[in-house]
């Protein structure tokens, strides 16, 4: 595979692209200025990664699936920390949050605006921040933003939270797990490339 790929470039233009790429999409990948408002390019845009039955090409990934539950001690630590992160209005002392909810959701069904309710205020996060404010208990990243939530004890305060997602990873551009499935289902690497980079072409530099 490397000998005949050897000069080989990803080019729009006629200049290499930006390659974006991450783990497991889900079904279908994120549109790249939903993510990175800088990336305007054309090819990166949202395209269903499904088979002809309606299959997503990731779902054998271990994180196609994916649950993650929060205390309400643990969720306000968590809000605590990523709105310092991000910098947001409503950083600061957290000493409970009232509720939480997805207010808006990106065209790839994607979590586009997330809003959570404070003890005096509500604040906030649009959709490149959403997996830093919802860290999991042990610090990392959420895995995905193409997630549902299920919140228990909302309106004087949560006591408990559970997202079911989706996919991990950002979203934009090049699925690998969704490469995998699409190489065992027999398509080759420059249909796989075309698939996710649209408009882009493979040229020979050397």
């Amino acid at each position: 595979a490397i000998a005949a790929t050897i000069g080989l470039a990803v080019t729009y233009g006629g200049a290499p692209i930006d390659a974006f790429f991450f783990s497991t999409c889900g079904g279908r990948t994120e549109l790249g200025t939903e993510v990175f408002r800088a990336a305007t390019r054309s090819y990166l845009r949202s395209v269903a990664d499904v088979d002809a039955s309606g299959r997503a090409y990731c779902s054998p990934s271990p994180r196609f699936r994916w649950q993650q539950t929060w205390t309400g001690a643990e969720l306000r630590r968590a809000v605590e920390r990523g709105l310092a992160e991000i910098r947001s209005e409503g950083a600061g002392g957290v000493s409970r949050v009232r509720d939480i909810r997805i207010a808006e959701r990106t065209a790839s069904g994607r979590v586009g605006r997330l809003v959570i309710a404070l003890a005096n205020r509500n604040v906030s996060v649009e959709s490149p921040r959403v997996r830093q404010v919802l860290r999991s208990p042990d610090g990392e990243l959420l895995r995905s933003t193409l997630f549902s939530l299920r919140v228990t004890g909302g309106g004087s305060e949560v006591n408990g939270l559970t997202a079911e997602g989706s996919g991990a990873g950002h979203g934009v551009g090049f699925c690998q797990w969704g490469a995998i499935g699409r190489a065992r289902a027999g398509q080759r690497y420059d249909d796989i490339i075309a698939a996710y980079y649209p408009g882009t072409r493979l040229e020979r530099f050397y």
